[in-house]
Order: structure tokens, then sequence, then C-alpha cells
């Protein structure tokens, strides 16, 4: 798997938000650039629509949060299978 989260974007196949699951790999536009993948995280939960990852910062080191916080909703792009 590559370091750097734009390069881990295009790794494994494109799934539906619906779909998302453990192991799964979310992709985010944390940037300026609203498109941009700037930062990965890797699902640990996900039951009704309720969707948990965990993920790394500079700042914070290694945390969990909740897709459905309202950063990271809105910083959300699109997620991401590698292992099936």
């Amino acid at each position: 798997m590559p370091r750097i989260s734009t390069d881990q974007s295009k790794m494994g196949k494109s799934i539906k938000s619906n779909e998302i699951k453990p192991g799964d790999l979310l992709f985010f536009a944390t940037g300026r650039k609203r498109k941009l993948v700037t930062h990965s995280g890797i699902v640990t939960e996900a039951s009704k629509g309720d969707i948990r990852f965990i993920h790394s910062s500079t700042s914070l080191g290694v945390s969990e949060d909740y897709l459905s916080n309202r950063y990271w909703s809105k910083a959300f792009l699109f997620a991401r299978r590698v292992l099936d």
C-alpha cells in the first residue's frame, strides 16, 4: 500500500457509500482544492449509516472519528475496497 493518500486512492475498486464495511478506505479533500485527495482513513465500524474510521494527522496522531462528523462528511470524496 502506498504511503501517500493520493496514490492509495488509485488502489482497489470503487464502492458506493452504502456498501462501506470495515477495512475499506475512505478518501477526503481537506485542502483548498475540494476534489483533490489529501487524506485517507480506514473504516473500523459500519452499521446503519454510522461509519467510524481511524486516521492519522500530524497534530493529533492516530484517532478515530465518525464519517457523520460535519468536518469529515463535508470533506468526504469516495471509498475504495482494496481487499475483497
